[in-house]
């Protein structure tokens, strides 16, 4: 089932992606500083409106983040990751109707920013730990398991 390994990536990020985040604050240079609200100020709502462009920038700013961590293995681990999720994050596109849960992303990703700036970095993965646990991509793998009949209702 298709859900199967969405969920199985889902898991790893969601263990990976605090990881990075905490690294992040403590390792972070001015440079990967600059980088990261360079990116955060790029980002666009993650809806059909915005798209493809939207995913792009979504995708810069966690790619900054995860050179912020200065571990090459997890970086390597988590664009990997990213590049399997990506056809699931496409999928949600159509998910969850409204706007709310995509401003909450676009909050998020800039109280981040200002979570490693500040060397917080048992805040900075608890927040990361609960973007990934609300993201777009959670969100479609439980229309996916509801699809597939793998969800109770």
């Amino acid at each position: 089932m298709i859900s199967n390994e969405a969920r199985q990536l889902f898991e790893v990020r969601l263990s990976l992606d605090p990881t990075a985040a905490e690294l992040a604050a403590q390792r972070r240079t001015d440079a990967d500083i600059a980088i990261m609200q360079a990116a955060v100020d790029k980002l666009l709502p993650v809806t059909r409106q915005w798209g493809e462009e939207a995913l792009t920038a979504h995708r810069a700013f966690h790619q900054a983040l995860y050179r912020a961590s200065r571990n090459d293995v997890l970086i390597r681990l988590l664009d990997d990751l990213w590049d399997k999720s990506d056809r699931y994050r496409r999928l949600g596109l159509e998910l969850p109707p409204g706007d709310e849960p995509r401003t909450r992303d676009l909050q998020e990703h800039h109280r981040l920013v200002s979570l490693i700036v500040d060397g917080r970095a048992a805040e900075a993965a608890q927040l990361m730990r609960g973007h990934i646990t609300h993201s777009l991509t959670a969100t479609a793998i439980s229309a996916l398991e509801d699809r597939e009949g793998l969800r109770a209702t």
